[in-house]
This record gives structure tokens, sequence and C-alpha cells, in this order.
């Protein structure tokens, strides 16, 4: 019940944050967005996004989890109908910075009450059904968006998209698992002096050099992954002619689907090694971040639409194959009195840096454009495998070593 749910929440999730990817034509002859004014929009909710996760975390391992999750999933469906009112480039900004903020209290708490119904044997099937249903929510999004925008304008997905997260959110209310209670407490009345406040929860993780690796490895590849996300669409539009149904579909199509049929198959894969140690998901993906970089030359080889349709299938693949690790791992690494937190602080690492990633893109587009920007994305996925090869040679063993239950000590760390 609770992955199920989740995975819908999920669905409308992604699907309000990245819809208006597909509008970008629109709102650039209706509002006067410049490039640099579309990359702001992403930029704005990513920034406020990940300066409010870190706290949302905190919130998440001191508050009941379901519903924080069923409050912020009514919170930002209602700021997708404001944006829809909104009759300036400022108020979108405005809009954007506000859904931010109130999306950001649902993925910390989210996968930790997955983690909650899901020990090492089965957390990663579980927490990748909610990835799954982003991905999904990215299509849906971007091709929705597409087709209302063209037939009735771009303010007529926010108002569909806004009332159907309400009407989720009434769902949730009803059906929702809520889990624990202030699972950062000591359940012993005797010690409940040993509650971890915020600062105390930050400091603790940032002395775990596993979590420094898993967190760098993270922010690496969110910059590609933010970069796509954003300017696909556009590419697609200005690149091959697309209409903008179309390009809504293929930018978000090419690298959801993919990502979440890799995710199905790539956690199966990572719960079975993890059998066998959990240390190995680390391996698992350092390994394929090492295997989507080439992918990316692709840009600058050909201008072959079905070529450069294939490389972006193959990157995300790799990419997503390998990063549904981290979460599990950071999970393992951060233990239970710490899980929402330490999603809430990579989440405002990948995100303030993500929208640094976008901002920049628009900047480099009109002098380079997005086909250098694209293949740029390598370098920096070489960069993340090596990391994360540092972090499986010298850390995560040592560092599991501390935070695991005894009991699961020999099959895990053997």
């Amino acid at each position: 019940m609770v992955v199920g749910l989740l995975f819908l929440v999920g669905v409308i999730n992604y699907a309000d944050r990245t819809s208006i990817t597909a509008l970008y034509t629109l709102l650039k002859s209706d509002l006067g967005f410049s490039d640099v004014g579309i990359g702001a929009i992403g930029s704005f909710f990513l920034w406020s996004y990940a300066l409010a996760s870190p706290l949302a975390g905190h919130l998440g391992d001191r508050t009941n989890r379901g519903s924080l999750v069923i409050w912020s999933l009514a919170g930002w469906s209602l700021v997708m109908i404001l944006t829809g009112l909104t009759a300036t480039r400022g108020q979108i900004l405005a809009m954007r910075v506000l859904l931010g903020l109130i999306e950001s209290l649902y993925l910390p708490a989210a996968l930790a009450l997955v983690a909650e119904y899901h020990d090492f044997a089965t957390r990663a099937k579980a927490q990748s059904m909610l990835s799954v249903g982003q991905y999904l929510g990215m299509v849906v999004g971007g091709t929705l968006a597409g087709y209302l925008g063209e037939q009735q304008g771009w303010r007529s997905p926010m108002y569909v998209l806004g009332g159907v997260g309400l009407t989720l959110a009434v769902l949730c209310w009803r059906f929702l698992p809520r889990g624990s209670v202030g699972a950062v407490r000591v359940v012993s009345q005797e010690h409940q002096k040993q509650e971890v406040t915020f600062l105390q929860g930050i400091r603790s993780l940032v002395r775990i050099p596993s979590f420094l690796v898993l967190a760098g490895g993270g922010v690496l590849t969110a910059i590609g992954a933010w970069i796509f996300i954003n300017w696909l669409p556009l590419y697609f539009r200005e690149n091959f002619g697309s209409s903008l149904a179309e390009a809504g579909f293929l930018g978000s199509s090419l690298v959801s689907i993919s990502a979440a049929v890799s995710q199905l198959f790539g956690s199966a894969i990572s719960d079975a090694i993890a059998k066998k140690g959990v240390y190995r998901r680390l391996w698992m993906n350092a390994i394929l971040i090492l295997a989507a970089a080439p992918t990316l030359l692709t840009f600058v080889v050909t201008k072959n639409r079905t070529a450069v349709m294939v490389a972006l299938v193959l990157y995300s693949a790799f990419r997503n194959a390998g990063d549904l690790n981290l979460v599990p791992l950071l999970c393992d690494v951060a233990g239970k009195q710490r899980m929402s937190i330490a999603i809430g602080v990579t989440n405002m690492l990948n995100t303030l840096v993500g929208g640094a990633g976008i901002l920049a893109a628009g900047f480099l587009k009109s002098g380079f454009g997005l086909t250098s920007v694209f293949t740029g994305i390598a370098l920096i996925l070489l960069l993340d495998a090596g990391l994360l090869f540092i972090g499986c040679v010298f850390f995560m063993r040592r560092d599991l070593q501390r935070t695991l239950p005894e009991q699961t000590l020999t099959s895990q760390l053997r």
C-alpha cells in the first residue's frame, strides 16, 4: 500500500515540476521569456527546493512521514493551480520558488517511509518504484502539457495537474499508512534526552566519508540529469522541428522510460548483490556511471535524430541503473535515525548544483549550442565514476560496519 500510493504521488510530483518545460515556446511568445529567463524557471524551482531540503529531511525524521507527504502533495497541487492564474514573468518565477519549497517536503519523507517497511533485501526494488513513478510523471506531464498547450494555451495544463493532485491527496489521506511518528526519537523513556537535533544530524553525517562520496556522486550526475530534463524538449523543437506535443513527449520519454525500465531490472540486481554484501551496490553504481559517459559523445559525432535518441536511451539506462543504488546506501550508512535528513541533504546538493547547471546551459546555449552542452556532461560522468571507485576501495565497507545491525553484518559485509 505504501509503495503503490507513493508511486502515484511520484507521478504527480514530477509531472508538476517538469511539465512546464514543454511550454517554453509558449512562454517565450506569450510572456517574453529569453533563453536565460527560461533557464531561470528551472533554476529558481531547484534552488528553493535545494535550500528547503535539509530542513524537510529533518521534519521527516521528527514528524509523521505519511502525513507530511499528504500535506506536501495538497500544497504543491494548489500552487500549480495558482501558476495558471499568473500574468507576468515575475509571478511565474515566484510560483516556481513556492513549488520548490513545498515539494521539498515530499521525497525525504517518502523514501524514508518506504525504508520503514523494507529492509536491505527489498529496499532497492521498493524505493525504485517511486523513481519509476517520477519518470512516468515526466512523460505524462510533458506530453499532456504539450498537447493541452497547443490546443488551449499554457495555463490549462496547470489547472488539470493541480486538480488531479488535490484528488490524489484526498485518496492518500484515506488509505496511505503513516509509518512511525518522531522516528528520530529513542523509544526508551530514559533516553529521551538523546533526541537528535537538526545540526547534530548534519554534523554526524558529514563525518562519515561514505556519505560524502555518495553525496558527491549524486551531485555530479544530477548536473546532467537536470540539464536534460529542462532543455531536451526545446532541443527537439529547435533542432528537429518537432511540434510542442512531440517535443514534450520525446524530451521526457527517451530518458524517463529507459530510466524506469532500468530501475525495475537494476533494482532487482542491486538487491541480489546486496545479499552478498551491501557495499557491492557502490561497485555497481561506479561501473554503470562509467559506461554511461561515452554514449553522450554521439551528440558531436552525428546530427541524426535516431542516433541521438538511441544515445539518450542508453545514457539514461546506464546512469539510472547505477544511481538507484545511492538511496539504499544512504539509508544504510546514515542509520534509521538519520535516513530522512541524509536524503534531504543530498537532495539539497543535487538540486542546488542542478539548478546552476540549468542556468549555465541557458548562458552557453547561445554561444555554443545545446549539442556542446550535452556532450560536456560526459566529462562530468567520468569524474563521478572516479569518485565512486574511491569510495568502493577505501570507505564503504568500514562505514557500513558502524551502522548496520549486528545480526546482519555476517551476510552483508562478507
